[in-house]
């Protein structure tokens, strides 16, 4: 009798166990977060201890990072304040921008949304921090403020003069009107007078509706560059010899 040789059973090959992964990190920081949060300790801390009264080590220890991380990024303080600037100034002015490249309508309601957008209360947490920034830096460092919001004047004094120019052409405005002065005197006398009682401490002694100054400045704006009632007089009776 022929005995059959059995196939040797294979054991199942043991696959070893994988090591188990490492837990996830709470959080993962992206290089190119770090200026944005730098730039944003930096702010809360100009606002709270003041511009001037402000270090460096200060930032770096809200920002919980060494003082050596912020001069990897930003040159100084000045250039953190002036970086902090440029992008809340830009956003303002692009929003605004925007509106004025979308509006219709008359030339003078188009003017007051801009001016009453341009000159209202900051409602953002950025723009209110900022604010409170400038008013200090204005009595504290004039030539810093000055360098500050140079940029966001201009580009601010283009976009009215824009309009001006737009009214002119429609008729809503006198031709002779010189738009470019015109927006640079009515800014600048409201950004005075926001700057004053802010640094100044002139709402205690002479308190005035901030509302009303703005209004009242813009109507009396909008009644200077408008045709007088004698060019108006002048144009008809031509017509009627035509």
């Amino acid at each position: 009798m022929v005995k059959k040789h059995s196939t040797p059973r294979r054991e199942p090959r043991r696959v070893p166990p994988r090591a188990p992964a490492p837990p996830a990190p709470k959080w993962t920081r992206r290089p190119d977060e770090r200026p944005r949060e730098l730039l944003n300790a930096a702010l809360r801390v100009f606002a709270a201890r003041g511009y001037s009264a402000t270090r460096l080590s200060d930032i770096a220890a809200a920002a919980g990072v060494t003082k050596g991380t912020i001069y990897y990024y930003f040159k100084n303080k000045d250039a953190l304040l002036l970086r902090l600037a440029e992008a809340a100034d830009q956003s303002e002015v692009d929003r605004l921008a925007a509106l004025v490249a979308t509006s219709t309508g008359p030339v003078s309601a188009q003017l007051r949304t801009v001016m009453r957008k341009g000159f209202a209360d900051p409602t953002d947490e950025t723009r209110r921090l900022l604010r409170i920034v400038y008013l200090a830096l204005h009595t504290d460092a004039p030539h810093l403020f000055a360098k500050v919001v140079q940029h966001a004047l201009v580009d601010g004094w283009a976009l009215i003069t824009t309009l001006i120019e737009r009214g002119k052409a429609t008729g809503e405005f006198r031709a002779d009107a010189d738009g470019e002065t015109a927006a640079r005197i009515f800014t600048s006398g409201l950004l005075l007078q926001h700057l004053w009682r802010g640094s100044m401490g002139l709402d205690a002694q002479d308190p005035f509706d901030r509302e009303r100054m703005v209004d009242s400045t813009i109507d009396l704006f909008l009644h200077s560059l408008r045709p007088t009632v004698r060019v108006r007089a002048a144009r008809g009776h031509r017509r009627t010899h035509t």
